[in-house]
């Protein structure tokens, strides 16, 4: 069952903040990532690459929390517990760009942000984490 963004906070996932992504290692200690992501209406994507701690862990144990912080208001924000209900290969660099469109206006991620000589070096996985529960504040 997905559980639906308020209204009130629901610009926190609109606008192009980064957020954090909480994982959980092997051994249950927390690992925190910031992340680009986007928000489809329903579902928080965002893309990370294979071999990554965060994807190792999401494989593992895929419960994970998403905190995102008003950066005009520090009071204000809004945290998103979930699951990572798909990780695929398919149309990640195309999505990897469009983030990167978001966040820096920049056309494409490699060229600009990372080497263009590193395209192919890694593999892009998108991460879709289905909301379970939402807090906010403020």
């Amino acid at each position: 069952m997905s559980v639906t963004i308020p209204e009130s906070h629901r610009d926190l996932l609109e606008k192009p903040i980064v957020v954090t992504l909480a994982t959980i290692t092997p051994t249950g200690q927390p690992h925190l990532t910031a992340i680009w992501r986007y928000f489809d209406g329903t579902h928080i994507r965002f893309i990370t690459s294979r071999g990554l701690q965060k994807e190792k862990n999401m494989r593992a144990n895929p419960l994970v929390s998403v905190m995102t912080l008003d950066p005009q208001n520090s009071g204000r924000y809004l945290e998103i517990r979930g699951i990572v209900e798909e990780m695929v290969e398919e149309g990640a660099v195309e999505q990897l760009d469009q983030i990167t469109q978001l966040y820096t206006g920049k056309p494409t991620y490699y060229g600009y942000i990372v080497p263009l000589k590193d395209k192919g070096k890694r593999t892009h996985v998108i991460c879709k984490i289905r909301p379970t529960r939402v807090v906010t504040r403020g």
